[in-house]
């Protein structure tokens, strides 16, 4: 090894030592080589896309061999990579994030002139009572104070409801809340609402107009449960929007208000609409 006056490695004999022997690169690469394989689903799965036989797939996977020039072509044009895959670890990809993807997907099935946004008219940003018939109780009404708001070009809700029990199970006096987040569409003739339940894949969807009984703060509409059947539960349920204009006053004692309700605790105008029974 060559060395400076003071004993120390040239620079190019340091960088030499430091670089990684063949063993080394094809280790690299038979785990980079894994990575881009899992893409396609399995080995089996990347031979075929590769055209390339199992045994020798599996003598680059672990390291026994390095693929002609020709071939390493064909594997980085296939997966999109470069010759570094090669001589550099590769970083395992993260998945996409849903909500990147669901954007995706809307932007390719939405056509531009079709707007989903919600003018502030036709839904206020602000506090907002919801009004529900229980799926679970049909003889009880679920009341919840839920916050709309702009999320750039997006209309967005949050809301505590009551966890969904038995009703023969727990305290329905205090029942335990638990968050649901929730996306506006404008809809032909009203608004659509997409509610989500965080930890679950328990999907509603709701529909709203604007306007009951000469009341442009109220929106009647009714909610549809995204699940199967079951003896004695609903699966659509009268809905109402109650806007809270602002300033809100009493906002704590409207909260403790939250939960279930006799139906004969609804207000009279609001009864009809929440009780009358659906058929979906």
């Amino acid at each position: 090894m060559q060395k400076l006056p003071n004993g120390a490695p040239s620079g190019a004999a340091s960088a030499a030592a430091d670089q990684p022997g063949n063993l080394e690169l094809r280790e690299i690469f038979g785990r980079n080589l894994r990575l881009l394989c899992a893409r396609e689903g399995s080995v089996s799965a990347a031979c075929r896309a590769l055209g390339i036989g199992r045994t020798q797939l599996n003598r680059y996977l672990t390291g026994a061999a390095f693929p002609r020039p020709d071939v390493l072509y064909h594997i980085c044009r296939h997966f999109g990579v470069d010759g570094r895959i090669l001589l550099e670890p590769l970083q395992p990809e993260e998945p996409p994030r849903m909500s990147d993807e669901l954007a995706r997907v809307l932007h390719e099935v939405i056509d531009a002139p079709l707007d989903f946004r919600l003018d502030q008219a036709l839904l206020p940003s602000g506090i907002y009572r919801l009004w529900r018939r229980s799926f679970l109780m049909p003889d009880r009404a679920v009341v919840s104070l839920a916050r709309v708001w702009r999320d750039g070009l997006v209309t967005r809700l949050k809301s505590y409801e009551p966890h969904m029990v038995s009703p023969h199970l727990g305290d329905h006096a205090r029942p335990a809340m638990h968050p649901c987040h929730g996306i506006f569409l404008r809809a032909e003739d009203g608004v659509t609402l997409i509610t989500m339940f965080p930890a679950t894949r328990m999907l509603r969807f709701s529909y709203f107009r604007q306007g009951l009984a000469g009341f442009g703060t109220v929106y009647p509409g009714y909610s549809v449960l995204g699940r199967d059947n079951a003896e004695g539960m609903l699966r659509s349920a009268g809905t109402l929007l109650e806007h809270m204009p602002a300033p809100v006053t009493g906002l704590m004692a409207l909260a403790r208000a939250t939960g279930y309700r006799d139906a004969a605790a609804v207000p009279a105008m609001f009864r009809s609409q929440l009780m009358a029974d659906r058929s979906i």
